[in-house]
């Protein structure tokens, strides 16, 4: 099977079902839909008031069409067909509940070490390609056919990969970044097995930003995510409605974080001290 092509993520279903009971008594759900990312806020009894993002896959979401609770709404994360917007709600649900992370501040595609030669991508991160210095670049995309070749950096020698040439990509990289996108769309246990051999392996973007236990019991290192600043909210929700994400998102209140599984991260020049960060 190739990478891309399963249904359900086991480590979503995991994620999920360590989550039910907190779904269950969260209340309120919100449900911001942008043309480039969307945003879920809930509250709970004892967490008070949540939010979590994803990235918005294409498709159509009509927000009548979704159930009100914030149980019903996570449920979409392991039920709703990949690459659906539904999904990528459910996603950010679950992004939203998974409170007490012993997060870290920091952007892990900003420290890669000085002995990386070779960076494989699943996903292409236009603008972490000025951060990766000139390192040979191997992006692993759904449609590497529909890439204008004209806005990759020159200065960075870059090789393009189908799903299924994924194996090809990984093999002799120092560090695999893998897009948390893959959830939406499908493919990330099949990209983390073939991944296995990689020294680093990384789960990154606002998309993964949930417990890190199933990420890590599947050969990830380190992942890093997505936070949004309580005081920022309402400016995020603004955003994310206008079509913002990314970069744009983090100068209006979302924070880039990262924790990882243990404290030997080969390949990055990250701190390991661990701080105070509840938003």
């Amino acid at each position: 099977m190739p990478p891309g092509s399963e249904s359900e993520s086991t480590m979503l279903r995991e994620v999920h079902d360590a989550l039910s009971a907190r779904a269950a008594e969260a209340t309120d759900p919100r449900v911001t839909v942008g043309d480039r990312a969307l945003l879920v806020e809930c509250a709970h009894p004892e967490h008070g008031s949540l939010a979590g993002l994803a990235h918005r896959p294409a498709g159509s979401f009509d927000a009548s069409d979704v159930e009100t609770s914030v149980a019903d709404l996570a449920g979409e994360a392991v039920s709703a067909p990949a690459g659906s917007v539904d999904r990528a709600v459910g996603i950010a649900t679950l992004n939203a509940l998974s409170t007490g992370i012993d997060w870290l501040v920091g952007d892990p595609m900003a420290a890669l070490s000085a002995d990386v030669d070779t960076v494989a991508t699943v996903g292409l991160f236009r603008p972490a390609f000025r951060k990766f210095g000139d390192v040979a670049v191997r992006v692993v995309e759904r449609d590497p056919g529909g890439v204008d070749r004209a806005t990759l950096p020159s200065a960075v020698p870059t090789t393009l990969f189908s799903p299924e040439e994924a194996a090809a990509a990984f093999d002799g990289a120092d560090v695999c970044f893998i897009t948390g996108s893959t959830l939406v769309y499908g493919g990330i246990d099949d990209y983390l097995a073939t991944a296995a051999t990689v020294p680093l392996v990384v789960l990154v973007g606002a998309t993964a930003s949930f417990l890190p236990d199933p990420a890590f019991d599947r050969g990830v290192d380190l992942v890093a995510g997505a936070r949004v600043l309580a005081p920022d909210r309402d400016r995020v929700r603004e955003r994310v409605a206008a079509g913002d994400c990314g970069t744009d998102l983090h100068d209006v209140g979302v924070q880039k974080v990262y924790c990882s599984s243990s404290a030997d991260l080969p390949g990055l020049q990250l701190p390991t001290e661990r701080t105070n960060t509840q938003p």
